[in-house]
């Protein structure tokens, strides 16, 4: 691929100069709403949601750069790859945006030591760091695509373009985990709400409907933005060529590279998810989530019976005083 001869920015598909400048704006503003609540609320949502709302800033504008420069490839070869590999790193961010507010949910639906199937299905996904491995890996995957299949090496072109796929299907499989589990975390809610009053109050949860609603739309969005490339990936390498000049006849349009289409369907999808977070009362306050679990901790420490407590102080005599690592290896 050689660079004096390569429009990048018809490669990415970027024709338009003021829709890139009206995003940028957009996520300016609300850049700078959620970097204020995470500074107040202390919120992870709100400071990973701030990091997106940055990175789409960042993205647009280079974006924006590119069609008022589409000429100049020696300048754009290096644009294209910053563009691309900031862009991926925004859909990390709001992935992990979604799986905290799951996270935070899911614990303030919590009424007793007891787990429901749904509670332990849930908490394979958010322990253990499992959605966080996956969007690490896809991020690591897909900057390493990015640089090969937009670099000057076409020996590597290929291998960029496979790694890239990769790296979207990963992208695709974590999409789905937190869909399902923002419907379990629906169904859970509401299944709470339904046993009454007593029981909601106990586990902090008193999500209304249109929780619900704004809930399940960003599901729907998340999965709509990320189907839409997982299945226009491959027709970036396999596209038909674009008629035009002898400097562009090596070019390929491909519906990830139509702006008609990827802007409802990828950029407004992302900027609606962005914009259903703002929904009073969606995402919990850090400092409930924390309270709840000490409270928890606090309920489950005085429901030890005297029994329990006979039988921890009769370990550490027994033990000459190592009960205590005993109990550790106990506890379940």
């Amino acid at each position: 691929m050689a660079t004096g001869t390569t429009n990048y920015a018809q490669i990415i598909g970027i024709k338009s100069k003021w829709a890139p400048l009206i995003f940028a704006a957009i996520y300016f503003v609300v850049m700078l709403w959620y970097a204020v609540q995470a500074l107040r609320k202390h919120g992870w949502v709100f400071g990973f949601l701030a990091l997106f709302s940055a990175l789409r800033v960042v993205s647009f504008s280079l974006r924006a750069t590119m069609a008022y420069n589409h000429q100049n490839a020696a300048f754009n070869g290096a644009m294209a790859i910053a563009y691309e590999v900031i862009y991926n790193i925004g859909f990390f961010s709001v992935l992990l945006s979604a799986h905290r507010l799951l996270s935070d949910r899911r614990r303030l639906a919590k009424v007793d030591k007891g787990r429901s199937r749904l509670h332990s299905s849930l908490s394979h996904f958010h322990n253990g760091r499992f959605i966080e491995l996956l969007l690490l890996a896809s991020i690591v995957i897909g900057c390493v695509g990015v640089a090969f299949a937009l670099g000057t090496d076409e020996g590597r072109t290929e291998v960029g373009n496979k790694l890239g796929e990769a790296s979207t299907y990963i992208f695709l499989a974590t999409t789905v985990f937190i869909v399902i589990g923002i419907f379990l975390v629906i169904h859970i809610e509401r299944a709470l709400r339904n046993k009454g009053p007593a029981a909601s109050g106990k586990s902090a949860v008193g999500a209304s409907n249109h929780e619900h609603v704004v809930l399940a739309l960003v599901a729907v969005l998340l999965l709509l933005r990320i189907l839409f490339y997982a299945v226009t990936i491959r027709q970036r390498a396999t596209g038909r060529t674009t008629p035009g000049s002898a400097a562009s006849s090596a070019i390929k349009q491909t519906p990830l590279s139509n702006e008609h289409l990827w802007y409802p369907l990828a950029a407004l999808a992302e900027l609606l998810v962005v914009l259903l977070f703002l929904t009073p009362a969606l995402v919990p306050v850090r400092s409930l989530v924390n309270k709840h679990r000490r409270d928890r901790k606090h309920t489950h420490d005085n429901e030890k019976g005297p029994t329990d407590a006979a039988y921890n102080g009769g370990d550490a005599t027994a033990t000459n005083g190592f009960g205590h690592a005993h109990n550790g290896s106990s506890a379940v």
